[in-house]
């Protein structure tokens, strides 16, 4: 597991935070720090963050219901806790924690509305949130006992794994009797922590043992101690990380869909295009083999009409080969189609030379032209004009000829 900041509101200035950053073997390191959540999103680069929630802003209950799948059970639990609750389900947000072996699920109900703000202000500082868990499922437990930490009058006790509750000090000892264990079995014993400034509530009613240990400064310390047990995370359901990203894409998915239906409009389009030049490309195929047909009536076997046409003009042109028409032609067009801003005025073929006139931008493009022509040795060039116009363009001639092997 990476390193973690683990975040928690001041207990006593609202809008102060305190965080500490702990190892990948939940370790502090360093010290706690106080200040706001854009301070604490500072030091968060890298971090996995986890955020306490007060118990008095949540309650843990549990339900018993059959199923494994988490997603209709986040549906229905509301429902069964209905009845139990105070504000409509609508108006809260449920977690479930894991299941034990007769099918009871641990829940943790929280605002609505305290949530979203509490989200919206950690995002809006620019804290990226892996987990918000109830900070009593943060204080160190062992099986069978109870724990218990007192902070400004506070007292937030966990009595299980995934249980607890928060309550005033002062009413804490009569809590603590009135839990129920067998009459066989000795009290659970009570292990609270107690911050050095408040007081240690009165628990003589409680028949069990309290061990009592008092600490300094903020409690985030107490609670770095527990966070390694089982938790509930409280980003479940629509407050899930893919759930937070629906919200975000949902004002946008209108345009979505425009998107989509212009990239359907795009495909069956170049579909039909393909589909055109398919045809096009057949019917100038045809055009070929009828025009080829034409001038030369006598080949019975058509395989490849341009290669075909260029031995008929070779045989035609008494073996010249490499100084035909179309091969002279070839390769002057693999040279002249780079230079930029050229005119052809005319071309003539006459006894194995081509004559070009051209009009270029002036007389070192065409000095770069000529060099470009004869640079593999294939061809030999000769500029036989070249004058400058009032346009102050070069217009000249040039001979191309198969150079001699």
């Amino acid at each position: 597991m990476r390193n973690t900041l683990l975040l928690r509101a001041d207990s006593v200035a609202t809008e102060t935070w305190r965080w500490l950053r702990l190892g990948p073997e939940g370790t502090p390191l360093g010290s706690i720090h106080a200040g706001s959540l854009q301070n604490a999103a500072e030091e968060a680069a890298g971090l996995r963050v986890v955020v306490l929630v007060a118990g008095t802003d949540c309650l843990l209950t549990e339900v018993m219901i059959p199923g494994k799948n988490r997603q209709k059970l986040l549906r229905a639990v509301p429902y069964m806790l209905e009845e139990q609750l105070s504000d409509e389900v609508e108006n809260l947000h449920f977690a479930l924690g894991e299941s034990s072996a007769d099918n009871r699920w641990p829940v943790v109900v929280i605002s609505r509305r305290f949530f979203e703000s509490l989200l919206e202000r950690l995002a809006g500082a620019g804290l990226d949130v892996q987990a918000v868990i109830p900070e009593i499922l943060a204080i160190p437990y062992n099986e069978g006992e109870t724990s218990v930490l007192v902070s400004q009058d506070i007292a937030s006790v966990r009595t299980g794994a995934a249980s607890g509750f928060a309550v005033d000090s002062d009413n804490l000892g009569m809590l603590l009797a009135a839990q129920a264990h067998s009459e066989d079995q000795p009290a659970p014993l009570v292990h609270m922590y107690v911050n050095q400034d408040s007081q240690t509530p009165d628990t003589t009613g409680y028949g069990g043992q309290v061990h009592v240990e008092t600490f300094a400064a903020d409690p985030l310390g107490i609670f770095a101690q527990g966070l390694g047990t089982k938790q509930i995370n409280l980003l479940q359901g629509s407050f899930s990380r893919s759930g937070e990203w629906r919200r975000v894409l949902k004002p946008w998915r209108a345009t979505a869909m425009l998107l989509l239906a212009a990239v359907l409009v795009s495909f069956f389009a170049t579909g039909f295009d393909t589909y055109r030049l398919g045809k096009e490309s057949e019917k100038l195929q045809a055009d070929i083999e009828a025009t080829f047909r034409k001038a030369m009536p006598g080949t019975r076997r058509l395989v490849n009409p341009r290669v075909q046409m260029q031995q008929a003009l070779d045989r035609l042109q008494g073996g010249q080969g490499g100084s035909s028409f179309l091969v002279l032609l070839g390769k002057t067009g693999e040279v002249l189609k780079d230079v930029q801003g050229i005119e052809i005025g005319g071309i003539t073929f006459r006894a194995g030379r081509l004559d070009l006139d051209i009009k270029v931008a002036d007389l070192q493009v065409l000095d770069t032209i000529k060099q470009s022509l004869a640079g593999k040795g294939e061809l030999e060039v000769e500029i036989q004009s070249a004058t400058t116009g009032k346009d102050q363009r070069v217009q000249s001639r040039l001979r191309i000829q198969g150079a001699e092997s």
